[in-house]
Parts: C-alpha cells; sequence; structure tokens
C-alpha cells in the first residue's frame, strides 16, 4: 500500500470512529398533558386503552392520568390549569361553564347515563328506602337529578331521604358495603360487584333519563387555543381507542380489570353492556347537542342552574373534526 493509500485508509477508520463516538442526537420530548379524571370506571375505558396500548404516545403526545376525587375537584383543576384536559360529568362541565369558568367540552366520552341505584338485601320497595340514607356524588349532580327524578316516579321526593356524598361509585360502593346506607348511586363495574355480593337493583337512570350525554371530554379552553394541535392529537388517540375497544374484547376488558380492579366476569358483563348494549362510546367522537341541551335543561328543573347556556358556549366539535378525518 503507498503512501497516499495508507493516508485514505486512515481518514477512513478515523472518520467511521468519529461516527461511532458521536452521541445520538437529543430527542425531541413530546407534548405533556395532565389528564384528570374523577376516579377509574368504566365510563373513562377508551382513556385506559389509549395509555395502555400507547396510543397517546403513537400520536405525539406524552398523557399522565391523575385521579381527582369528585366532579367539582375535576373540574377545578381544569379550570385552574392544573389539568390540560380532563373526562367528567356533562352536567359538571356545564355547570362550570355557566358559572364563567374558562372550560369547553370538544368531545363525548360516554353517552347513556349509567347510574343504578342498588340497595341492600333488606330494601325491597322505594316505600322501603323512604326514610333511608341514600349515597350521592353531590347534591345537584347527575346522581341527584337522576335520583330525584326515580323518586318522583314513584311520588317521593328528595326531602323524604337523608343524604350522603361520596365522589366516586368506589367510594359509594364501599358505603353500600359497609351497610352504612341503604342505597347508592352506583355506575360500572361497580353495581355488578355490589350485585355479586348479594346487593340488588331498584331503578336505573336510563330507564328514566333519555337522550343524555353522560361524560365528555373537556379542555381549560386558554390552554386549548393555544395548543389546538396537541388536543387534536390526544382526541385522535382517544378514537384510536374506541375503535380498539369495540373490536378487542378481551384485550379490552383486560385493560378494565386492570384499571378499576374488578373480577373477570364483571369486566365481562360491563363490556357486553357498554359497547355492546348501550354502544356507549360514539366511534366518531361526535356529540349529540340536543343531548347536552337536554342536560342543561334537567339542571335547570333541578334549581342546580339558573338558564341552559347556549351550545356554543358549552362546545366546540372542531377538535374533534379534526381527530377523525
Amino acid at each position: 500500500m503507498n503512501a497516499v493509500a495508507r493516508r485514505a485508509a486512515w481518514l477512513l477508520s478515523a472518520l467511521a470512529v468519529a461516527v461511532t463516538a458521536a452521541p445520538a442526537a437529543a430527542q425531541t420530548p413530546l407534548p405533556a398533558v395532565t389528564y384528570a379524571i374523577i376516579a377509574p370506571n368504566a365510563s373513562e375505558w377508551p382513556v385506559f386503552i389509549a395509555k395502555q396500548q400507547g396510543f397517546f404516545r403513537d400520536e405525539g403526545v406524552d398523557v399522565t392520568i391523575v385521579t381527582a376525587g369528585t366532579p367539582p375537584s375535576v373540574m377545578n383543576q381544569l379550570a385552574t390549569g392544573a389539568a390540560a384536559m380532563a373526562d367528567t360529568g356533562s352536567d359538571t362541565a356545564i355547570a362550570g361553564i355557566a358559572r364563567g369558568l374558562g372550560v369547553k367540552i370538544v368531545a363525548p366520552l360516554f353517552t347513556t347515563n349509567p347510574f343504578v341505584l342498588v340497595v341492600t338485601p333488606a330494601i325491597k320497595s322505594w316505600t322501603d328506602l323512604k326514610g333511608g340514607t341514600v349515597v350521592l356524588a353531590t347534591k345537584s349532580d347527575v346522581t341527584a337529578i337522576s335520583f330525584a327524578r326515580m323518586a318522583a316516579k314513584n311520588k317521593l321526593a328528595m326531602s323524604d331521604f337523608s343524604v350522603a356524598l361520596a365522589g366516586d361509585s368506589s367510594a359509594r360502593f364501599a358505603a353500600l358495603s359497609s351497610g352504612s346506607v341503604a342505597g347508592a348511586m352506583l355506575s360500572q363495574p361497580f353495581d355488578f360487584e355490589a350485585e355479586a355480593n348479594g346487593m340488588h337493583v331498584l331503578d336505573t337512570s336510563y330507564d328514566t333519563l333519555h337522550d343524555w350525554v353522560f361524560k365528555t371530554v373537556d379542555v381549560n379552553a386558554a390552554w386549548a387555543a393555544g395548543n389546538r394541535a396537541t388536543v387534536v392529537k390526544v382526541l385522535r388517540a382517544l378514537h384510536r381507542a374506541i375503535a380498539f375497544g369495540y373490536a378487542q374484547r378481551d384485550a379490552t376488558v383486560a385493560i378494565l380489570v386492570d384499571a378499576t380492579h374488578a373480577s373477570l366476569p364483571i369486566a365481562q358483563r360491563t363490556y357486553d353492556e357498554d359497547f355492546g348494549r348501550w354502544k356507549a362510546f360514539d366511534p366518531n367522537l361526535k356529540l349529540n347537542e340536543n343531548a347536552l341541551l337536554t342536560v342543561a335543561n334537567a339542571q335547570v328543573e333541578f334549581g342546580a342552574l339558573p338558564a341552559a347556556p347556549k351550545i356554543a358556549d358549552l362546545y366546540d366539535g372542531s377538535f374533534a373534526a379534526a381527530a377523525v378525518r
């Protein structure tokens, strides 16, 4: 090998070493989003699917799910900016917006009103329940409105009962199981868990209140205005999660078991109710505006709001429309 060839070989070798030794380029961190929920239950199912299946990261966003414990706490986190996005009862979002909080609904999450009035074995009728203690989430949310409507069907009023409060279904299930209350408003899978433990259903919200939007995806309005692409990415991941849920029963059931610690049979029954009979997750993230106004008008009738806000003040469907294109 002559001198020129040796020099060329040395340069190529040095270049290879330099390339190998060069540090990897720093990856740009994904936009971070704090997403608040009340507590894990079936109505958050797409959120858990999107997290577990990596759909949020696939869409280019890093989502942290935080548990707030009660509907008002979720709304407080959202309004203060402690959480950028959240899901909670549409009634809670409507009430917050009506009171001037900087919040906006951007998509439906769970459409059917799922609450079931579950009572202890000794309670056989509404007459038996009269005078007893019933545990609700708050005195003015969907659990209270639904319970009041059920009672009215049976010629009773809220004043005929003592009311205890617990912000999420798991806490209400615990109160019912302890025997400290006679009845509880429960969502899935906790109503099925209660039945498996000897309790029974006295009445249901879905047979009492129709054309309802139970849970919505909400945003801090100021944050969303400056982070439109991020909101769309989160909704696109939820859109994928809903499609996954309808297509993959066994995997979806396993995700609920992991999120709520429900037994496998209870989670399977919940899947057949939510994804099967009710089809409670809209595959196109399309919110029924008339149903949302039904919720608002029910709040007015109940005395929780002085007037129903306009749909334009409550809901911006442009984020979801972009997410499903």
